[in-house]
């Protein structure tokens, strides 16, 4: 029993009403709807700190007019947070499963109690809604320069009123009382009404310069933590301590130009940085890499503002490295390359204004590493 509470309560809180099995559709379904999305240049709606100067240039900061309209024969009415509705804009994508790629999605944010929205829509009634791609609390991606297909999703939460007088929703957004975690309302089937395909046209952008950054990498004193300590076979207990192995260094990326960046890299194989080795001041050779198994290839990026910078800690194991080559004990001299592959970003270095490009690589100076001891497990 008490495993099955554990599920609803993980049902309720973390996946939300669409991991909800069996939930009622308490709406007609999305033939009943209309959705019409243009594009708004004449739009006031503000432009937000990621959408000034050269970034106001890009799609990414356009405005858009959805227009819902209630075609059928029933009055709803429909509720969405002080976030706003829940709406995303799809691009016309091949590669993707569904033939469409999420550009911009509401990021959902705390609300105050009693902040729901109850909007009556009678068989015939429009709700206009315009918003910017980016705009808070949205998130949009960069397009690049040239045409794009957009549609939009407007996911409907509500209820259908059974005559004039009535309000079926206040009801719905009452709390549940405990022990009940979840509201009908909560684990209503939502409706998905899709709009029509609009094309438009992404600029090119003006010349921005190109990222600038300093690399800064220097041993850490002391042991690995936890975290890095349980990757490393055979640990950093006792005499291992002072292995190659057990070594942890520090690295620091700083942006040294005056425009926000983002630096994009991919889960695999891993690496911010590659480390080269020496031995009593002979020829700089690569510290080989292991080969480890790779599932899921995730591309990310990472914001740098002017001045900021991006840093961590981390063991040649755990970065990926094979280190059977310097167990024998003395001291070895190394040195990092930082490989950028970087944009210049908007003024909150929120999303990219340029496709991110391969920077010029940048070599940190050298760190001496003094080995006491192998490693306490065979490799």
């Amino acid at each position: 029993m008490g495993k099955m509470i554990d599920l609803l309560l993980i049902s309720c809180v973390i996946g939300g009403p669409a991991m909800a099995g069996g939930a009622d559709r308490l709406l007609p379904p999305a033939s009943d709807f209309r959705l019409t999305l243009v594009e708004d240049p004449q739009s006031t709606v503000p432009l937000g700190a990621s959408c000034t100067g050269e970034a106001e240039l890009t799609l990414t900061c356009r405005a858009f007019t959805l227009t819902l309209e209630n075609i059928g024969k029933k009055s709803v009415r429909l509720s969405w947070s002080c976030n706003g509705p829940d709406i995303t804009l799809d691009e016309k994508n091949p590669n993707s499963t569904s033939g469409w790629w999420p550009e911009s999605q509401l990021q959902r944010e705390r609300c105050a109690p009693g902040t729901s929205m109850n909007l009556r829509l009678k068989p015939g009634e429009q709700k206009r809604y315009t918003t910017r791609l980016m705009a808070p609390p949205r998130f949009a991606y960069f397009f690049p320069p040239g045409p794009h297909t957009l549609r939009a999703t407007w996911t409907l939460w509500g209820c259908t009123d059974e005559n004039a007088a009535a309000d079926c929703l206040t009801p719905l957004q009452i709390p549940p009382r405990p022990p009940s975690c979840c509201s009908q309302f909560e684990l209503q089937e939502p409706v998905d009404v899709i709009s029509n395909e609009i094309t438009v046209t992404a600029p090119q952008m003006p010349d921005l310069g190109s990222p600038k950054f300093s690399l800064e990498v220097a041993l850490r004193p002391g042991p690995p933590d936890k975290n890095l300590t349980l990757q490393i076979p055979g640990g950093c207990a006792g005499e291992a301590s002072g292995s190659i192995d057990c070594a942890v260094f520090h690295y620091k990326i700083r942006n040294v130009g005056d425009r926000p960046v983002r630096d994009g890299r991919s889960s695999c194989p891993g690496g911010i940085v590659s480390p080269e080795y020496s031995i009593a001041g002979r020829e700089w050779k690569p510290v080989p890499s292991r080969v480890l198994a790779c599932t899921m290839n995730v591309y990310s990026e990472t914001p740098i503002l002017p001045g900021q910078a991006l840093e961590g800690n981390f063991t040649l194991w755990v970065l990926g490295y094979d280190t059977k080559e310097l167990q024998t004990p003395g001291e070895y001299r190394f040195r990092f390359t930082f490989w950028p592959h970087a944009c210049i970003a908007s003024p909150d270095a929120s999303f990219c204004l340029i496709w991110p490009q391969k920077e010029e690589p940048i070599v940190s100076a050298d760190v001496a590493v003094h080995a006491t001891a192998g490693p306490s497990a065979v490799r």
